[in-house]
């Protein structure tokens, strides 16, 4: 892993190499800038990587899975880092990358997009309502639980989650209502009140 030593040492070679004219100084710069991403995106994937396999564990209802998705999403996110790093919320795409894995996994399968057959039988150290929520959780239509989970589990804003999905808040607003709505139907949300 490169350090502020690092890239020091980098800029300092690039100066002691004769750097004085701007071809050289621009190559200085990108030797620093390429000295800092890998620490960038290693804090990116310490912050981000237990975040995503929980939120995709919920989304599919499968720990192993999910964290097999989670390790893919966030292999893409270090192929495209160059790009991905400038984006305004690098961490609403890497969720919505694992989102599309998911549901290219289960088409691929040969299946419908219901994981709540594949949802883990109880463990002991799992408590019982915390399974009773992933599952009716599974259990919603896709596009209500994939609004569900960007929005409440994962935290983005509703315009994030309406860029990611593709629809307009409105429609993000409408299918969390209907996704808690369901929930509370099944029993799987004992309060009346909604999240903000």
């Amino acid at each position: 892993m490169y350090s502020s030593v690092d890239s020091t040492l980098a800029l300092g070679s690039a100066a002691m190499t004769g750097a004085a004219d701007a071809g050289n100084a621009a190559s200085a710069a990108r030797a620093a800038g390429a000295a800092r991403q890998p620490v960038e995106l290693a804090a990116f994937y310490r912050a981000e990587f237990p975040r995503l396999a929980a939120a995709l564990t919920l989304y599919t209802g499968d720990r192993e899975l999910a964290a097999e998705l989670a390790q893919e999403a966030m292999a893409r996110a270090c192929r495209h880092w160059g790009r991905l790093q400038h984006f305004d919320s690098p961490a609403a795409w890497v969720h919505r990358v694992g989102i599309n894995l998911a549901n290219s996994a289960w088409r691929r399968a040969g299946r419908r997009v219901d994981p709540a057959h594949g949802v883990e039988s109880p463990r002991p150290h799992d408590p019982s309502t915390a399974l009773a929520v992933r599952a009716a959780v599974a259990r919603l239509p896709r596009r209500q639980r994939s609004a569900l989970v960007l929005r409440y589990f994962v935290d983005l804003s509703v315009d994030d989650v309406a860029r990611l999905l593709r629809c307009s808040p409105g429609t993000v607003k409408a299918r969390t209502a209907q996704a808690l709505a369901n929930l509370r139907r099944t029993g799987a949300r004992a309060d009346d009140d909604a999240p903000d």
